[in-house]
């Protein structure tokens, strides 16, 4: 009989889903006996730099567990990647560049005003090391080599049967919540059929790793991402291949896309194939350049999200396994991360006894809408990508016809001047996807965790387009406002997002509001909920230096803003009320769901 191991939290795969959650709940954890086990099929963390582009949101989630500063030194920052251009080649004739993020005046504005991190380019194969070295520097063990064979799913505990693909040994894992982040093919949600909304796929792409050294090139062409349109050449490798950098400027991505097929046009070609050689020095544009490349890796261009992210609240989908989709909008990697970040402690205050099992259902109530919003908005910027591709001659019946279209620009016809305005309206269009700080900071929460009865009023709304602009508001479920504070001192600046996270709630309240912090005193003894109480005004703990609290508090300065560990507003009192005792218990029973079944105080933790 195999060998049996016992284990509160089983985590399948260890891409940025799974990662993040390791490190996560690693740290929810605390400072109970609460152990975890996460697995992974691979023999390491990703060999190749799938994503990269991570939002300030992510990195928030980072920030969080003190990984902030790892990431910054890891990556690239800067306004070096904050653009998307489209060119003849890198060396080429430059058709058209728009901003990216915060490389846009709007956007840079609302930037700094929603948050204290801002956008990174950090590839997969660093930001995975770096959430696994913190998993299992923090008690959370970590096994690579390790095959999920199958799965016992009851209501109390997951059997997982798993093989060492090294000793060729099989033990099972019986653990009391299973996480499926094991990407694309997860084995998790196909043995246990979750169900899936599906669109037809959008063709196969390719993607291309590679070394170049353009350092000689790149001047005055920095970007995140150079579409290479030749109307005139027609490949077997596709149409409008994009570039992007992976380290600067030496090693590139170069991504190939085939749409309405599912051959891939590299099936027959290695890395060292002359043709694919002579492909990418044509991208390039500089027959002199040195090009080494790494690998080939194929992947379909999905529209999938599932219904559900859980099963029986003890199964629960995560990052790739939940939702796939093309890359535009860059929030793969940011997702996984979000998901991860919003499970965690929900995860962990139910195993502790702390919250009812219901607090789970919330999962999916407020992270499968923002699933389905990026793979449905992503999905459509590929569509309007061929907007682009159109007005450059990419979808012509042959090579003369391209040349003719694209030679079009230059013209002093009408022809000429449709063209050109035709690519202007098109690359106007692209300036959704470029600048859309909004979609990255906008995620809404309406479920049961969340506690709106005390509103009087709607949810505000985005003023423009809530994919670019962002909403700012401490209305519940949504992101903590940010706000520059520091010691009375002057010796520590620091964010309100600081103030909250650390698998803790916060309660922040103001001059007037001591009763609301002896309140929190007494619901945390009683209930076993961790809350860490802060005053914000003149005599306080932090000071409101620029003001930017006073402006997006939205509370009297006696009221309070109760907090989520993933510092997302849970429930606001716009002043001070006479029992804050039995207030604050009421609505911390209620996110919690603690009312459903008896929960009392772990005396573990």
């Amino acid at each position: 009989m195999a060998p049996m191991i016992d284990t509160d939290f089983l985590v399948v795969g260890l891409g940025p889903a799974g990662a993040a959650l390791a490190s996560f709940l690693a740290q929810n954890e605390k400072p109970t006996d609460l152990k975890g086990i996460a697995i992974n099929k691979a023999t390491s963390t990703a060999d190749t730099p799938r994503a990269h582009s991570v939002n300030p949101f992510a990195i928030e989630c980072l920030r969080d567990i003190g990984l902030e500063d790892d990431a910054k030194r890891l990556g690239v920052t800067g306004n070096d990647f904050k653009s998307m251009r489209w060119c003849r080649s890198m060396v080429g004739e430059e058709y058209g560049k728009v901003h990216c993020y915060a490389g846009d005046p709007d956007g840079k504005r609302d930037l700094e005003k929603s948050t204290p991190c801002d956008y990174m380019d950090l590839p997969q194969t660093y930001l995975e090391p770096m959430l696994v070295k913190y998993a299992s520097h923090n008690g959370f063990q970590t096994r690579f080599s390790t095959d999920l064979v199958s799965i016992e799913q009851t209501d109390n505990s997951i059997i997982c049967t798993v093989k060492d693909a090294i000793t060729q040994t099989i033990y099972q894992i019986r653990s009391r919540y299973l996480f499926g982040a094991d990407g694309g093919r997860s084995t998790v949600a196909a043995t246990l059929n979750f169900s899936f909304l599906k669109e037809p796929s959008g063709g196969v792409a390719c993607n291309i790793l590679l070394n170049a050294d353009l350092t000689h090139i790149v001047h005055e062409r920095k970007s995140q991402l150079h579409w290479v349109m030749k109307p005139d050449r027609i490949t077997r490798f596709g149409i409008a291949p994009v570039l992007r950098m992976v380290r600067p400027w030496t090693q590139w991505l170069l991504v190939t896309f085939t749409p309405g097929t599912s051959e891939d046009p590299f099936r027959d070609l290695s890395p060292q194939s002359p043709e694919l050689i002579d492909f990418v020095k044509e991208i390039i544009g500089d027959d002199s350049v040195d090009v080494e490349i790494l690998r080939l890796d194929p992947w379909v261009v999905r529209e999938t999200v599932a219904e559900s992210y859980s099963s029986k609240r003890n199964v629960f989908l995560l990052g790739d396994a939940a939702h796939r989709h093309p890359p535009a909008f860059g929030l793969g990697s940011n997702t996984c991360i979000q998901d991860a970040y919003n499970l965690a402690w929900k995860v962990a205050l139910v195993a502790k006894g702390i919250a009812g099992p219901a607090l789970l259902d919330s999962y999916t109530t407020e992270r499968q809408p923002v699933g389905a919003q990026l793979v449905r908005e992503s999905n459509k910027q590929m569509v309007a990508h061929a907007a682009v591709w159109e007005a450059l001659g990419m979808f012509n019946k042959s090579s003369e016809e391209g040349l003719q279209q694209i030679n079009q620009l230059s013209e002093a016809s009408k022809e000429g001047a449709a063209r050109r305005l035709r690519l202007h309206t098109a690359l106007e269009g692209k300036r959704q996807e470029a600048e859309s700080v909004g979609i990255a900071m906008n995620q809404v929460y309406d479920s049961t965790a969340v506690y709106l009865d005390d509103e009087i009023g709607p949810r505000p709304v985005v003023q423009g387009d809530p994919i670019v602009r962002v909403l700012i508001s401490s209305y519940p479920g949504l992101r903590l406002p940010h706000a520059w504070l520091d010691k009375p001192t002057r010796r520590k600046t620091l964010s309100t997002q600081d103030l909250a996270g650390h698998g803790s709630f916060c309660l922040i309240t103001g001059v007037g509001g001591d009763a609301w912090r002896l309140a929190a005193d007494k619901v945390s003894q009683a209930t076993g909920v961790q809350i860490k109480t802060y005053g914000i005004g003149f005599g306080l703990d932090y000071q409101d230096i620029y003001r930017e609290w006073q402006e997006r508090r939205e509370v009297e300065e006696d009221g309070c803003v109760l907090i989520r560990p993933d510092r997302f507003v849970a429930w606001r009192s716009m002043r001070m009320i006479s029992d804050c005792e039995s207030k604050l218990l009421l609505v911390l029973n209620s996110i919690l769901s603690r009312e459903e079944s008896n929960v009392i105080r772990n005396k573990k933790a």
